[in-house]
């Protein structure tokens, strides 16, 4: 990992710890389905996270479905642990994933993981 790399990584960490870690459910849509409303429970600011959320969507609209969103975050088959800090590592693990990987997206300057902006999408939907 390269130094350009390593500040990318911490910044979205940094940027996921603002807004991650206990927040209040998302819309009915999301909140839903059980698996949805864990993740959006890991949210701290719902309203930042719908509005990074929504302009994700505006670039990945056929992701706009909360059962798809949810399956893509943590993953088929995996239910990212029983407990929210076992959901919370995996999603974390995901993000680190996703920047080794390239698989990133650009919003408002920002860079974050795929696993990020679409737990912030699940937010929006």
């Amino acid at each position: 990992m390269n130094r350009r790399e390593l500040l990318a990584t911490a910044t979205a960490t940094a940027t996921a710890a603002a807004v991650l870690l206990c927040g209040s459910p998302g819309p009915a849509r999301a909140a839903a389905l059980p698996e949805a409303r864990r993740l959006l429970a890991l949210l701290r600011s719902p309203a930042a996270a719908r509005r990074i959320g929504r302009a994700y969507l505006e670039t990945a609209a056929d992701e706009a479905d909360p059962a798809k969103l949810v399956t893509l975050i943590v993953g088929d088959g995996a239910d990212g642990g029983t407990a929210d800090g076992d959901l919370l590592r995996h999603v974390a693990e995901r993000q680190r994933a996703d920047f080794a990987a390239g698989r990133t997206v650009k919003l408002d300057g920002w860079v974050l993981s795929r696993t990020e902006a679409r737990l912030y999408a699940l937010a929006a939907v």
